[in-house]
């Protein structure tokens, strides 16, 4: 029989469920980016079309029908999106594995998913018509008075109709956050994380604007350079300009690339460092009793060191403190909320309870414990040490606390067992911690000697070795115990290192598209106030003030623009990896400045840039033909 992924244990088909949720979430996310910037490029659309719109008023159509038109135009322009989108995501199969530098196969994805298609056209979709009802709004107040009076403006929305729309778009949001995850309580998180952190945006948008309109400075601002800056301080907090849709989209984007890139650097440091230099080179697995002596003679022959085997016995829980276990299996077993989908049924039966009462346990026994074992609590004396067998009346076991914690068992709790065939109670006397990291012999449950030796069981070994020496010993020990299975810790890390950093690539180069969508975002917030920009511009050089100072004046505006967003996008950064590293992958979190700062300025730069290259046809109008225009 063949087992697949879906087939692994429950904690593994938990993680891996977990790793696809989390992927199809930064997916949303790096989708909503592109719903802001929807929103922003229909918004610019629509202030290219108000005289168009004006006639369409004065020629009969109402407010509603006004809006359907141009809601059908967004949702034809959101399908052709979302099929070229389709069209280049069906090709990247071909594309990933060679990034992956080899570690997916080139075949191992059929280019044709027509559920992946459907599923990616449907989202696209619904992402643009959601975003786009924002902008949409002002078409319903485009007063038709424009038609003779250019300057007239559609009119501000109620601050109910706002509210009302804000609903509508974090329920929209929620619904797809549920679809992309199968799981209604985590569509609701992810749409109140991103309302929370789109707030603490907007709000620091909003504190930056009233603050630049009451800051009037009056010294030390003099010349070119001082006329630029008081220039852009007060563009930042016009009506009108901007800003907080600029700053939510572009902060939003730096917390993502940001924030994914410093879990990943942390995951592969942590995993690049948790193998001591003492760490041994390799596992030994289903070494038979008989075949040890030739084994641990084949190891010295071969100049292993630090040689460590222990006895392994296979046993099964029949009963917890009298309690049988099939008594204490199906309390634990809660039926899965209604809407959460298929996988969330099968996590809840398969909690970390459950899955501890019905495996099959490997557990040994020993004199001592390992070094890098600390007794937590015990029934006998407090200075047993590594030695906590103690009472010679009963048949002692020494627990891991975590274990013990997930079976709800404590000293003195009596732990019944199937060995074979064979009925074997033992009490828990001590309850230790382990340093897992050492990568050394640890189980969960050590036996005291003289109890289980009569049982079968098969022994496991670990030693060191150069990393040139272990091939060789592998083909030695294949020809002579080919039972015998060897892991190779080193190598195993070290793979995978190599995958998270292959992994943390793709994510880098994916996240690029999403500062770009940022970018793009900016750029369209820049051409929604094109017309405006145009005018202020012929003023400014009307007035005198040259091309290169109407540039830097505009430069000031997206460099505050572009530091707000990242400086408010770091902050967020930090709380999403600290929150991702502490609480999904616990490790321990390492601030490093330098990756902030740079994300900063790097952010302030690339806003500059998009600003300018967006206003270059406002800086290059001639003043008297634009302000005929008026």
């Amino acid at each position: 029989a063949v087992a697949t992924y879906a087939e692994a244990q429950p904690a593994l088909r938990r993680g891996l469920s977990q790793l696809e949720r989390y992927l199809g979430l930064v997916a949303l996310l790096s989708l909503l980016i592109g719903g802001i910037g929807v929103a922003q490029t229909v918004r610019a659309w629509l202030a290219a079309r108000l005289n168009a719109i004006a006639v369409l008023r004065c020629l009969g159509l109402t407010p509603g029908e006004t809006v359907a038109l141009y809601l059908g135009q967004t949702a034809a322009l959101g399908l052709a999106g979302s099929l070229l989108g389709a069209l280049l995501g069906s090709l990247l199969p071909l594309i990933v594995p060679r990034l992956l530098g080899g570690l997916i196969p080139v075949d191992a994805v059929s280019l044709y998913q027509p559920a992946a298609i459907l599923r990616g056209v449907g989202l696209g979709i619904a992402v643009a018509l959601l975003f786009s009802l924002p902008p949409l709004l002002s078409v319903r107040r485009v007063p038709p008075v424009r038609v003779f009076r250019h300057s007239a403006e559609p009119l501000p929305a109620p601050r109910r109709t706002w509210a009302l729309l804000g609903l509508v778009l974090l329920g929209g949001i929620a619904a797809l956050a549920t679809a992309q995850s199968a799981s209604v309580l985590l569509g609701l998180a992810f749409a109140g994380g991103l309302a929370a952190l789109t707030a603490g945006l907007a709000l620091g948008a909003a504190g930056a604007s009233r603050l630049a309109r009451r800051w009037r400075p009056r010294r030390g601002l003099t010349g070119s350079a001082g006329v630029a800056l008081r220039h852009g301080l007060a563009a930042l907090g016009r009506p009108g300009a901007g800003t907080t849709g600029a700053v939510v989209a572009l902060g939003v984007g730096v917390m993502v690339v940001l924030g994914l890139f410093v879990v990943e650097e942390l995951l592969a440091r942590q995993l690049d460092t948790d193998v001591p230099d003492d760490a041994p080179a390799a596992f030994l697995v289903d070494i038979q009793p008989d075949q040890w002596p030739g084994v641990e003679t084949l190891l010295e022959d071969s100049g292993a060191e630090d040689i460590e085997s222990v006895p392994v016995v296979m046993a099964r829980f029949t009963a917890l403190d009298g309690v049988p276990v099939d008594e204490l299996v199906e309390p634990r077993r809660s039926p899965p909320m209604a809407g959460l989908g298929g996988n969330d049924e099968a996590e809840e039966d398969d909690g970390p309870e459950r899955w501890a009462l019905t495996r099959e346990l490997r557990v040994t026994y020993m004199d001592r414990l390992p070094e890098d074992n600390r007794i937590l609590e015990t029934l006998g004396p407090k200075s047993l040490g590594l030695a906590p067998w103690s009472d010679p009346n009963v048949a002692e076991v020494s627990i891991e606390q975590d274990f013990a914690e997930d079976l709800n068992v404590g000293l003195g709790s009596v732990l019944a067992f199937d060995i074979q065939g064979v009925p074997l109670e033992l009490t828990i006397t001590s309850i230790r911690s382990v340093d897992w990291g050492t990568f050394g012999i640890n189980f969960f449950l050590v036996v005291e000697p003289g109890v289980l030796e009569p049982a079968p069981q098969w022994r496991l070994a670990t030693f060191r070795l150069p990393p040139e020496d272990v091939q060789p010993f592998q083909d030695r020990l294949s020809a002579g115990f080919p039972n015998v299975t060897l892991l190779p810790i080193r190598e195993i890390l070290e793979r995978i290192v190599g995958v998270l950093d292959r992994l943390g690539f793709a994510v880098r180069f994916l996240g690029g598209f999403t500062v770009l969508a940022g970018l793009v975002i900016l750029g369209g917030a820049v051409a929604a106030t094109a017309a405006r920009r145009g005018r202020e511009v012929a003023l400014l050089k009307t007035l005198g003030q040259t091309r290169f100072g109407v540039a830097a004046a505009f430069a000031v505006e997206y460099a505050l623009v572009g530091l707000l967003a990242g400086l408010i996008g770091a902050v967020g950064a930090g709380v999403l990896a600290f929150a991702v590293a502490t609480r999904g992958f616990e490790i321990p979190f390492a601030f490093e400045a330098p990756a902030y700062l740079v994300a900063i300025l790097l952010t302030a730069v690339l806003t500059i840039l998009a600003g300018l290259i967006t206003s270059g046809p406002a800086l290059g109008s001639k003043p008297a033909e634009m302000l005929r225009r008026q």
